[in-house]
């Protein structure tokens, strides 16, 4: 009888663990479960990517609808799919992709339908749980090729103020065809193993993806194998900062900066080193006996890295590098913390010398967004109006009429009187309730605006609130224009909390999977708060733009090692709190200063004339920040110190309290972030050292532009237009919110 049930348990794990199969009508669907993802994992708040296989066995070609079936984030049902032709005994592969909420359950199954092409009969239908689903707080970076290349010693969350994870086994052959499926990821980082570039499989969907999500803010990271590389013959050589005449192979022991070597044997290895002039955007990040061997470029919003190193090579792992307190990775990430070994965090947390990762107080800087976007103001007066009418009604409905009634004698007529108060103050509620209904639609948002001197094309990441005073659908359409565009939006949620929160009477919509950009929104007389990503130009006329907006202009140069050049902007309003920051080149410290003044549209802004520039962050020198001299450690560390955000802590809802200047500190660590200095992990008192951590926003970081040679300017304007062509029932609805403003230009 016991082996009977060891049989039936071990039956019932291995159905378990097995891939999603379903059949019917001559359709087979599989999904294992490490496709539901990136290689598995995904992240909330994030765009999710799902690869399915599906398999015609008919001899006849047939057009079917996969469709992904999952909730947003006011519990509305989003129907986010493709249509899919299959040839006739043919098996193909095809993507989904879909909005996970902020707020999902992880535990929920996500569910796969398969229709024929008119959507009226089910052909397969699977539910299967993802195997990793991370936190917003998470961050993740993909690796194609599965080596770590020493960055697992990053995720032990020591002396970090986020935890990161690795997402190993991907590969170029497998990414997804839309870049937005890569949206869970920071950065990817590809090795040899990590698929090659010119390989047929490599579609070309997937290289359009690949450099659409570099040009809104992605970091990719080449390592070059010491032999054979095949980028700069690939449809993808475009990334690429060099071509291969700017390439030449050395041999040689590897650079002292990569750490000590743990071997004895003195060891040769092949590397590349790059041939760069001025003028052509290169930013060197590391040289080796002088000459470039680690650079980066540039593309858009984000950026590419070149490693001249196969830091995939095991001869490289069986040295130990790279390793130290500050490894390589350091460098080109512009991370600030420094790196120990598990042995000795273990060691120091049990000797009191440093705190538990789990024991300091997180702050989530993004919770400022949703009080940004939130039109809470247009039910504030009628909810203190309802409120006061209800205390009148129940003054009216009991003592006063009691009174009333009792002087008169007419005590008699109590029911007849109760009845004739609550049929006033329901004609009352009702009229005051039509009469202080907002009338006309509305939009309030919070968005970044990315843009840089060279290019007419702008990237922009809104959070948004749309108020329909209606119940009706309304078709949100994205760049009307261009319906070819990339652009997307969604309803992923702007609050943690319960996934069981939501309108009562949940409704249905559908998203187009591979072209996200427009969606036939439910609204009910209240305001839908979504999330948009947009890439394309502002500085013309088009459908859905209030007006182009004319960013700064100007021609600079360096002189003395500084930026000169005069500049103006035709934006709608002034640049507010406006920071400077120059970036010397060669990875060497930026340093930041800040305007007196709004600037004014028309307004000449004279280079020259600023001179209280200050390092943007600095470590200690002994790097080991056993004591904490905040003031030293540049502008972040003196921003930190005054531990801006601690009103953000435990925030829930949209009413959380935040100034226009703390708004700006907010956007000041965000824009920053891979580069604040590591919190105060040496502090083991109560209360608890502050970390920042970042479930929105994380669309602000630009700190891999700034290791090139380069002047950025940032500012907001308060109350402005949103920046982005989009359309509500085919109509343009009017806008105000903050824009923050980023304008980059790289010195030639």
């Amino acid at each position: 009888m016991n082996g009977a049930i060891k049989k039936l348990t071990v039956c019932l794990l291995l159905f378990a663990a097995s891939p999603a199969i379903s059949q019917v009508d001559n359709v087979l669907l599989e999904l294992p479960r490490e496709h539901l993802g990136l290689a598995g994992q995904s992240r909330l708040g994030a765009w999710t990517p799902i690869r399915i296989t599906l398999e015609n066995r008919s001899s006849e070609p047939r057009q079917v609808l996969c469709r992904w079936l999952l909730n947003d984030a006011d519990g509305d049902r989003v129907m986010a799919q493709r249509r899919v032709t299959l040839d006739a005994l043919a098996t193909h592969d095809a993507w989904l992709y879909g909005p996970l909420p902020v707020k999902a359950r992880h535990n929920k199954p996500w569910v796969i339908q398969i229709l024929n092409e008119d959507a009226t009969t089910e052909l397969v239908r699977t539910e299967s749980r993802p195997t990793n689903i991370h936190p917003p707080t998470q961050r993740l970076i993909g690796i194609a090729g599965g080596q770590g290349m020493g960055l697992n010693a990053y995720t032990s969350h020591a002396t970090t103020h986020e935890p990161l994870s690795l997402v190993t086994g991907l590969s170029l052959t497998t990414l997804p065809d839309r870049w937005y499926g890569l949206s869970p990821i920071d950065t990817l980082i590809w090795s040899r193993d990590g698929g090659q570039p010119d390989d047929p499989l490599v579609s070309s969907n997937t290289q359009q993806a690949l450099r659409q999500w570099v040009r809104r803010g992605g970091h990719l990271v080449i390592v070059l194998p010491a032999f054979g590389q095949t980028w700069t013959g690939s449809g993808m050589a475009d990334l690429l900062p060099v071509n291969a005449d700017q390439m030449l192979r050395i041999e040689g022991r590897p650079p002292s900066w990569l750490g000590a070597v743990r071997s004895t044997e003195a060891v040769t290895v092949e590397m590349t080193t790059f041939t760069t002039t001025p003028g052509d955007g290169v930013d060197i990040i590391k040289k080796h006996d002088g000459r470039p061997i680690i650079i980066a470029k540039r593309f858009g919003a984000g950026r590419v890295t070149l490693i001249g190193i196969d830091l995939a090579d095991r001869r490289f792992k069986q040295m130990g590098l790279p390793n130290g307190r500050y490894p390589l990775w350091n460098d080109i990430f512009m991370w600030q913390a420094p790196v120990y070994d598990q042995a000795r965090i273990d060691a120091e947390i049990d000797a009191s010398k440093m705190s538990r990762p789990t024991n300091r107080t997180p702050i989530p800087l993004g919770r400022f967004i949703p009080s940004r976007v939130s039109m809470r103001g247009t039910a504030a007066f009628a909810l203190l109006a309802a409120i006061l009418l209800f205390g009148l009604y129940w003054l009216t409905a009991g003592p006063l009429s009691f009174i009333a009634l009792k002087k008169t004698k007419a005590v008699r007529h109590s029911w007849l009187t109760f009845v004739a108060v609550v049929l006033l103050f329901s004609a009352i509620s009702w009229a005051g309730a039509w009469l202080t209904a907002p009338s006309n639609a509305a939009i309030s948002h919070f968005t970044i605006l990315d843009a840089q001197a060279d290019s007419p094309t702008v990237h922009a990441h809104s959070w948004l609130s749309i108020y329909i005073p209606s119940f009706t659908n309304q078709l949100v359409e994205i760049d009307p224009d261009h319906p070819a565009a990339r652009n997307i939006l969604a309803s992923p949620g702007l609050v943690s909390g319960s996934d069981d929160a939501g309108f009562v009477d949940p409704q249905t919509y559908t998203l187009d999977a591979g072209a996200p950009r427009a969606a036939d929104i439910p609204f009910r007389s209240t305001a839908k708060q979504l999330e948009i990503d947009f890439l394309g130009r502002i500085d013309k006329t088009q459908t859905g733009l209030a007006k182009p907006l004319i960013l700064p202009q100007g021609t600079l140069e360096l002189k003395n090692f500084a930026p000169t050049g005069k500049l103006s902007h035709g934006l709608p309003g002034p640049l507010r709190d406006v920071r400077l920051i120059f970036c010397p080149g060669e990875n060497k410290t930026p340093r930041i200063s800040q305007l007196a003044d709004p600037w004014e549209p028309n307004q000449i802004l004279d280079l020259a004339r600023i001179t209280n520039y200050q390092p943007l962050v600095l470590r200690p020198k002994d790097g080991s920040y056993t004591t904490r001299n905040w003031i030293a450690e540049g502008f972040l560390g003196q921003l930190m110190s005054k531990k801006p955000g601690q009103n953000l802590i435990d925030a829930t809802g949209t009413d959380v309290p935040a100034s226009s200047s703390e708004t700006i500190k907010y956007i000041q660590l965000l824009c920053f972030y891979d580069t604040l200095p590591p919190p105060d992990f040496r502090d083991t008192s109560f209360p608890y050292a502050i970390t920042y951590q970042r479930a929105l926003g994380r669309q602000l970081d630009i700190t891999p532009l700034l290791a090139g040679q380069r002047l950025i300017i940032i500012g907001h304007l308060q109350d402005a237009q949103l920046p982005i062509p989009m359309t509500v029932g085919k109509q343009e609805i009017p806008s105000t919110g903050w824009t923050v403003v980023r304008w980059v230009y790289d010195f030639k």
